[in-house]
């Protein structure tokens, strides 16, 4: 099956605006400052290997463009912000969990399927 052309930013809504509010984000961001998703300082070029994902910071809709946001008005380093996504799991974000960024999925894991679930009227179609 032939593969998709990904979607340019622009076409995803990332266009010229969003380009304008990360730069001005990334002008005013004091290093240091703490990531509202997981709770760690987050840093800019040229100290990027400071951030836990060493990776440039990411601009953030605060309120999620799948609910229509439209201007990014935070920074969050640039794996919270994919690990954000939409923003359905705010409550459940790292720095309430309490767990490092790297290891939220595997949390997660374990609360959504708890070992001890009741199985008992699971229907097997075999």
């Amino acid at each position: 099956m032939p593969r998709t052309p990904s979607k340019t930013t622009t076409q995803r809504g990332l266009g010229w605006q969003h380009q304008q509010d990360a730069a001005r984000l990334l002008r005013q961001h004091v290093d240091g400052t703490l990531c509202w998703w997981c709770g760690l300082p987050m840093f800019k070029a040229p100290r990027l290997v400071n951030n836990w994902d060493s990776k440039q910071l990411g601009a953030d809709h605060s309120k999620a463009r799948a609910f229509g946001g439209t201007r990014a008005d935070r920074l969050l380093h640039g794996n919270c912000n994919s690990q954000r996504g939409d923003g359905m799991r705010d409550h459940e974000r790292p720095a309430i969990l309490g767990v490092h960024p790297s290891q939220w999925t595997a949390t997660l894991a374990l609360t959504d399927h708890p070992a001890d679930a009741d199985t008992t009227n699971y229907a097997m179609d075999w």
